[in-house]
């Protein structure tokens, strides 16, 4: 990177290039903020393969409201099952089955993809460089940062380029996502509390051949006398990823002295009665587990995020995961503050969101990691001679829906605002994610998925409006009586200077949801212009998973990252004028014009008749 293309002022520097940083910079990027990604390695001397390589159904769908899982969906190898062995055979209902059991009838995405994190990495890699090919910057080593509040650019960097010349570039915010060794942190002086685990790992990538049932079927766990429980993984390119505890009397002082031939060795105890052979070895490691949480993800304009923040064991495949969900949480928040679309006090949403997810993690990451490694931890209180596979099992079921990330929520904070409604609209909670599902634009045989019509690249919050049932009436079909009365009061409400959507920035897009088909044109059915775009709910899917009443209707807010922020009724526009007036700023001088520019052209793609009976409609309204 040459010093006279070195932007000296940029809005946010990320130091790291791995899937974290490149997934918050992408997202940045395309809510347009000036971006600047500093890593110390030219990308052929990174790690080439190994790392993470489990990506769960949410975080696909996070991928996917992002525009970013079609870069990667033809790479990965598709797993919707998963088997145990011992002494070399199928045992059933046990071992990985909870993941399925939980993904089952809950995503539309059921199934994990196994992809090498480099693969990852190139894939987003390449989304970004079509936002924006000069954002990227290697090698660039960050040598330190100061703060002085006093201007607009706060944080100033000093970088070390290739060619030994020394910048300096100032920006709004520094984002530390350089891993558990992080320098971002170690400056912020933030702590990193936690422990080491006794416990030494194997991870190894390799083409191999072998006798074991299923083995380039599914996901495998195998319960080794030895080893405790081997991981068994078919991942991208005919690959294989296998994981075991390494026994301490080989692993000697620090490992200095594992070799390669120690490590299939190994590997191959682990699968007796089974064989292997290898024919391909990509890449191996033996590693020590740190389980540690920074004391706090944010200092002023200083964020953690990824393995800066947090580290932990691979025992749960939860490494990339966790990374895209801090991303992805923080990205949108970060866009819309530079941008001035939300206050302030909306990125503090994020340190205590991810925060207390983090340290979950180490908690279950604690009994995971002892448990495959053989160990039963003294809380347990396990009668002498039990099977720590058993527990194991046990663990992994009660936390199924954490760990594959759909069960994962946020307390109530400004984004997740709960009201005590008489009758509760949905049975959706505040702050759990938000169902997808399976819906229908007019007169389409084709589905189309609820978040794929929510996907807004972490720019807007979706207001799904569920507008009722739709009912015969006479020879056609037009919306209940109850809810067609308040959906017009409704589109009277956004319509007018007043409305939260008018007055405040620019950040919402609207979904309304028919639980039926109709015959007529949409307007006709709701007796009303379609507040954004309209999709019928024909097998009350979308109905279900909300947990809406078709007879009352209901509006849903949803987050850019698809957590739902707040719930109302179908005439309880105040409540979310009152939850977005608290953290998103007023935008007043485009209401008025924005009404009249609107209405006029939403009314201008009906029919003469149409039009003459939408006024009509809204008149009786008011």
């Amino acid at each position: 990177m040459p010093a006279r293309n070195t932007p000296r002022t940029v809005d946010v520097v990320v130091v790291g290039g791995g899937p974290t940083s490149l997934i918050t910079s992408f997202i940045l990027a395309k809510n347009g903020v000036d971006v600047m990604i500093v890593e110390q390695y030219e990308r052929e001397e990174q790690a080439m393969y190994g790392r993470a390589c489990v990506l769960y159904p949410r975080s696909l769908e996070l991928l996917d409201l992002n525009g970013l899982y079609e870069h990667m969906a033809d790479m990965g190898f598709i797993i919707r099952d998963s088997v145990t062995i011992n002494d070399g055979k199928v045992v059933p209902g046990r071992g990985w089955h909870f993941v399925q059991d939980v993904i089952n009838g809950h995503c539309c995405l059921d199934f994990c993809l196994n992809l090498r994190q480099k693969y990852v990495e190139d894939a987003v890699k390449s989304a970004l460089d079509q936002v924006n090919p000069k954002i990227f910057n290697a090698p660039v080593k960050f040598l330190n940062y100061t703060v002085d509040n006093s201007g607009t650019f706060p944080v100033t960097s000093t970088l070390h380029l290739q060619s030994g010349e020394f910048i300096h570039v100032r920006s709004k915010y520094l984002l530390g996502a350089d891993g558990g060794r992080s320098t971002v942190r170690s400056l912020s002086m933030i702590g990193f509390p936690g422990t080491m685990s006794p416990h030494k790992w194997v991870r190894l990538d390799a083409v191999v051949k072998t006798d074991m049932p299923c083995s380039r079927m599914t996901a495998t766990a195998i319960e080794s006398q030895e080893h405790g429980n081997v991981l068994w993984l078919p991942v991208d390119h005919g690959r294989t990823r296998i994981g075991f505890v390494f026994p301490d009397e080989l692993y000697g002082e620090e490992g200095k002295g594992v070799t390669v031939d120690m490590v299939m060795e190994e590997a191959k105890k682990a699968l007796r009665p089974n064989s292997l052979e290898f024919v391909t070895l990509d890449w191996w490691t033996v590693y020590a587990i740190g389980q540690r949480v920074a004391e706090k993800f944010r200092d002023g304009p200083v964020l953690l995020v990824g393995d800066a923040a947090h580290t932990h064991s691979s025992g749960s495949a939860q490494g990339m995961n966790t990374g895209i969900h801090d991303s992805t949480n923080l990205a949108w928040k970060l866009a819309g503050v530079i941008k001035g679309w939300y206050k302030e006090d909306v990125l503090d949403t994020y340190s205590t969101e991810r925060r207390a997810s983090a340290q979950r993690l180490i908690e279950l990451d604690r009994d995971v990691a002892a448990l495959i490694s053989g160990k039963i931890p003294d809380r347990f209180q396990a009668p002498p001679g039990s099977d720590a596979n058993e527990y194991l099992d046990r663990v992994f079921r009660e936390s199924a829906g954490f760990t594959v990330g759909l069960g994962i929520s946020y307390a109530k904070n400004v984004l997740n605002r709960a009201h005590a409604w008489e009758r509760q609209p949905t049975s959706v909670p505040v702050g759990h994610r938000a169902p997808d599902a399976r819906v229908y634009r007019h007169g389409s045989p084709v589905p189309r998925r609820l978040y794929e019509l929510a996907a807004s690249y972490g720019r807007r919050f979706t207001l799904l409006v569920f507008a009722g049932e739709v009912q015969p009436e006479g020879d056609a079909t037009r919306l209940n009586r109850p809810c067609a009365e308040k959906y017009r009061a409704l589109r009277h409400y956004m319509d007018s200077p007043g409305a939260f959507s008018r007055n405040l920035a620019d950040v919402f897009q609207l979904l309304t949801i028919l639980r039926g088909e109709g015959t007529l044109q949409v307007s006709e059915t709701l007796g009303a212009l379609p507040l954004g775009r309209a999709v019928h709910d024909l097998s009350g899917e979308a109905y279900a998973q909300y947990g809406v009443d078709a007879r009352e209707g209901a509006l849903v807010a949803l987050r850019p990252d698809g957590i739902v922020g707040c719930v109302a009724p179908l005439d309880g526009w105040t409540a979310l004028a009152n939850y977005f007036g608290e953290f998103v700023h007023p935008a007043v001088q485009r209401a008025q014009k924005a009404v009249k520019k609107d209405v006029s052209f939403a009314v201008g793609e009906l029919s003469v008749e149409g039009q003459e009976e939408t006024h009509a409609v809204l008149q009786r309204s008011k």
